[in-house]
């Protein structure tokens, strides 16, 4: 797909429902954007925000992916990093234990 046609999916995300629908839908997503960022620190992986409708995944070596749709997201991430994620490592989730206590 081309980059274009992925600004324009605007479909909605299964992650949606789970939000705070009071919310401006530009807060919400920012609230998105910083959970998923806290997920991927351990990993050295950033993710952003591209106009609102895609997401943008960046390596610490520079390397970046378009991400249209979160179901990608560790797809990408893999790809990336060049291994598999296992989200139930015990070494992850030790990473992430400081985090949730911000």
């Amino acid at each position: 797909m081309c980059g274009l046609c992925g600004l324009l999916n605007d479909a909605p995300q299964w992650s949606d429902p789970l939000q705070q629908q009071a919310l401006p839908a530009r807060q919400r997503r920012l609230q998105q954007l910083a959970v998923l960022n806290r997920a991927l620190a351990p990993f050295r992986l950033r993710l952003s925000d591209v106009h609102g409708s895609a997401w943008l995944l960046s390596s610490p070596t520079g390397q970046q992916q378009i991400i249209n749709r979160l179901e990608q997201l560790w797809v990408e991430a893999e790809r990336l990093l060049k291994q598999p994620i296992d989200p139930l490592d015990s070494h992850y989730l030790a990473a992430l234990a400081p985090l949730e206590a911000r």
